[in-house]
């Protein structure tokens, strides 16, 4: 397997934490964006990312080199398939939701229905739109080049 290359990657770094048949189980750790500016100490924003815990993430990683529980390891993941996921998890309900909003409104204009029906469809076209992230989601999960992909080891 080779490795991407360094352009429009993003990089993490992860520990190692269990190590088997060539792949590696590594945490990662959430971190917010908040408090690495010059202003952290007088921002509100600040203030409300340090009331929240910061979260673990476990993922399942193919080696590229041999690592030993405890080591930490960078992650690569290619930053177009990063935007493509946030564009699909944000666009897709909001997508939905004006769809199902506007069936509404066609079913009320044309006397099938009174005023509920646009609040109704608005909603359905909502769940819908989660439900087709979530069935995008578990398809992207098994495709390998939106998997992270070990990087170096430090």
């Amino acid at each position: 397997m080779s490795r991407p290359s360094n352009s429009a990657l993003i990089i993490e770094t992860a520990k190692v934490v269990e190590v088997s048949d060539g792949y590696a189980k590594v945490e990662c750790v959430s971190k917010s964006a908040c408090g690495s500016c010059a202003s952290a100490d007088n921002c509100g924003n600040s203030a409300i990312a340090k009331a929240f815990p910061t979260r673990v993430h476990q993922l399942q990683v193919k080696l590229t080199e041999t690592v030993e529980v405890g080591d930490q390891i960078e992650l690569a993941l290619n930053a177009k398939n990063m935007l493509q996921s946030a564009l699909l998890v944000y666009l897709v309900p909001i997508a939905m939701l004006i769809i199902g909003a506007a069936f509404g409104k066609f079913i009320t204009m044309q006397g099938f229905a009174g005023e509920w029906a646009i609040a109704i469809c608005t909603l359905l076209g909502l769940a819908l739109g989660f439900l087709l992230v979530r069935g995008f989601t578990r398809y992207f999960a098994r495709q390998p080049r939106y998997r992270p992909q070990m990087h170096a080891k430090q």
